[in-house]
């Protein structure tokens, strides 16, 4: 697969406008996600309250904007409104386990690119 395929998670044409495809500004900003992520999983629960669950399915879908992940984005965007009258029941555990689908395949696809710059810098290139 190339960047732009359709099946990618990374929007890396979105990604590039903020860092020129300049790969150790790609790769601090994919750790940044990382972390982000990591932190964020940890609190994303379906018995939390409301404004901890809006609070942190935005924030997801901030860092995932922020790296071009749109379709997690997108995710998230529909998770945040499963507060109030909004949270019918199982709702948040399917966006749970979406969310967590498209965090693993998001995961991939950054260390499929960090792969191939390891084999670049191998190279010479």
């Amino acid at each position: 697969m190339t960047p732009t395929d359709s099946e990618d998670e990374i929007d890396f044409d979105h990604l590039n406008q903020y860092v020129s495809g300049d790969a150790e500004l790609t790769a601090e900003v994919f750790s940044l996600f990382k972390n982000q992520v990591d932190m964020l999983g940890h609190s994303l629960v379906i018995d939390a309250a409301d404004e901890s669950w809006e609070a942190v399915t935005h924030s997801l879908r901030g860092t995932a904007l922020a790296v071009g992940a749109t379709k997690l984005a997108a995710l998230c965007e529909k998770a945040e409104g499963l507060v109030g009258d909004g949270n019918r029941p199982g709702g948040r555990e399917v966006a749970l386990q979406n969310i967590e689908f498209r965090i693993s395949r998001t995961m991939a696809e950054i260390q499929r690119w960090e792969y191939r710059q390891t084999l670049n810098k191998m190279r010479g290139n």
